[in-house]
């Protein structure tokens, strides 16, 4: 009766307007401390019903009333579900950065990944606060999946980026946290932990938010190219010349990408005018081939960005590490208005004419005699490129192809031949796998210097007989000019 006395009095208590359910009294002790002390369940569960209860606050012997709990309300205070949220107790320790509390509910088995209202696991909420220490438990200790996405699609490495938890985000990336991982589905708006580092950066913690950019992108998978669901770029979001420099610092940055629009952030910062952010887009070499931003426009087909593009002073004949122009990756992929428009503009179409010739591309020949005059005698690695287009040249061409694969086969099966006889003197398994692997690198090497050799030796050939009948037509010409003067000299007399 007594017990029925005090629940009812404690329902009329909490239920009055104002009443703090976690007020300290007596030892810093809460009303859940009390209730728990005389394991009363009834007053427990009464006082969890309340949103704001907080079971991990500790007394002034630093006891919460989770370390006072017998077992079977130890087990109510777990399996509750707190706050509007309906937080697991894991939520609250994970966000109040108890790590004690962490440690203690993983060890009851707690599920380390268990979403709340929101989706959020307890690795959301210590992400988003800065917890680094209930996160390394978390995940070390728990195992806690590193890439949980929440109702608005976002894991924990998005929490740590947008509410700018440098050293969060450092260990995630560095615990293995995708920093690529985006939603899916119909409403999603895809936007990786770039995406939202450079679009949450603000003026006062401009330098913090760098630091964060520059964190995600030395992680070598990260996306640097990653598109929304707008088909935009992290480049697209960025404002601030910094931030541009430090993406470029990725050489797979693609700054010609187009979004639903149409528009590149080259595009939108020609609009814009910002004149320093143009430059630096022109100025930059991009890719392992260090490509100017020809070459990207060239390659893509995007004969709308040409002009533009040789507007800020990108040289129309600039080549890349190999040597290619970008009217050449133009042409190898096939992209014949860029061509077109590129002669117009002065392209030089040399190595272009030839690849035309080597290649029999009848099109492009016709594109090219009727755009341009070709200069026949400019030549590649001192080989005329009119040459080509000899029959005698094709009938060459065909014995030295021939040559190279006779020549090929021939290395190819001496090399086979002395790997067998070396594994049959040496039976072990590894000394016949180094044996066949050395075997296919020599077979490799022999088989391209041999090509070369043949290559080099048929240019050598067709450029001694040209420069023959260039002497040839010479002399004669000499001859003719000798005789007419004597004709005149003659007629004089």
């Amino acid at each position: 009766m007594s017990a029925n006395l005090s629940l009812e009095l404690i329902k009329c208590l909490i239920n009055q307007p104002g009443v703090d359910v976690n007020v300290r009294g007596l030892n810093g002790k809460t009303p859940l401390h009390y209730a728990v002390e005389i394991n009363e369940l009834s007053m427990v569960a009464l006082l969890l019903n309340r949103k704001n209860i907080n079971p991990l606050i500790t007394d002034d012997n630093g006891k919460s009333a989770l370390d006072c709990a017998r077992e079977e309300i130890l087990q109510a205070l777990i399996n509750h579900k707190y706050g509007l949220e309906k937080d697991s107790l894991l939520h609250l320790a994970a966000m109040l950065n108890e790590a004690n509390a962490v440690r203690f509910l993983l060890d009851k088995g707690t599920n380390v990944n268990e979403q709340n209202a929101l989706l959020h696991t307890p690795l959301h909420l210590a992400a988003g606060a800065g917890h680094e220490q209930i996160v390394e438990i978390l995940i070390r200790e728990g195992n806690a999946d590193k890439d949980v996405l929440d109702a608005r699609n976002h894991a924990a490495i998005h929490y740590a980026v947008n509410n700018k938890k440098l050293g969060v985000v450092k260990l995630l990336s560095n615990l293995g946290a995708n920093v690529n991982v985006v939603g899916s589905g119909r409403n999603a708006m895809k936007l990786s932990s770039l995406h939202v580092a450079i679009s949450s950066s603000n003026y006062d913690e401009r330098d913090l938010c760098l630091d964060i950019v520059r964190c995600l992108i030395n992680v070598p998978n990260a996306g640097v190219n990653l598109q929304d669901y707008e088909n935009k770029t992290p480049l697209h979001y960025a404002e601030r010349l910094k931030t541009i420099e430090v993406l470029l610092t990725r050489e797979d940055i693609d700054p010609l990408i187009k979004d639903d629009n149409g528009k590149t952030p080259f595009c939108y910062a020609k609009e814009a005018n910002r004149l320093d952010i143009v430059k630096i887009l022109a100025s930059n070499r991009y890719g392992a081939d260090k490509n100017s931003l020809l070459h990207l426009a060239a390659r893509k087909g995007y004969e709308d960005l040409i002009d533009g593009i040789l507007g800020e002073g990108v040289e129309i004949d600039a080549v890349d590490e190999s040597g290619k122009t970008g009217i050449y990756v133009a042409v190898k992929h096939g992209h014949f208005n860029v061509v077109k428009l590129l002669l117009k503009r002065g392209a030089d179409a040399t190595d272009v004419f030839q690849y035309a010739i080597i290649t029999n591309n009848a099109k492009l020949i016709k594109l090219l005699s009727k755009e341009k005059e070709i200069v026949l005698f400019g030549r590649q690695k001192n080989f005329p490129t009119f040459h080509l287009l000899s029959n005698k040249y094709f009938e060459e061409r065909k014995i030295a192809d021939k040559k190279i694969k006779k020549y090929i086969n021939i290395v190819c099966v001496s090399i086979t031949v002395c790997a067998i006889v070396i594994v049959g003197i040496y039976p072990n398994i590894i000394a016949a796998v180094m044996v066949g692997i050395v075997a296919l690198i020599a077979a490799i090497a022999m088989s391209n210097l041999t090509q070369k050799y043949i290559e080099e030796a048929l240019e050598k050939k067709m450029f001694i007989e040209l420069e023959s009948e260039k002497t040839s037509e010479c002399s004669s010409i000499l001859s003719d000019v000798e005789v007419s003067s004597n004709d005149g000299e003659e007629l004089a007399i």
